[in-house]
């Protein structure tokens, strides 16, 4: 199938990095991946994924801005309590158990 059509969009510098990242593991371009991404439309009848607002714990779910300011003030109560766990810590423990 000959390519003829080029495509012009506008993204996220830093979406577009991310994404770049992640198909070079992949061995593939952003090119061929919007490619395989425009075949699979009519191959499934539509986007090849869900699309759908995602589902967030209670706890950071905030209704409105005083909701918001609650969790907050909970979440630097923990912090001045001590009780946080180090990002890398958390980091490592999950590459341990789950190998990510």
């Amino acid at each position: 199938m000959t390519k003829n059509e080029t495509l012009h969009i506008r993204v996220n510098e830093h979406v577009k990095s991310n994404a770049e990242n992640t198909l070079r593991l992949l061995g593939i371009s952003i090119s061929e991946a919007v490619n395989m991404f425009l075949h699979q439309i009519p191959l499934v009848g539509g986007l090849p994924f869900d699309v759908k607002v995602p589902l967030a714990p209670e706890s950071v779910v905030a209704s409105d801005k005083m909701d918001l300011y609650k969790k907050l003030d909970v979440g630097m109560a923990q912090i001045e309590s001590g009780d946080v766990v180090d990002a890398d810590v958390v980091m490592r423990r999950l590459s341990d158990k789950y190998g990510l």
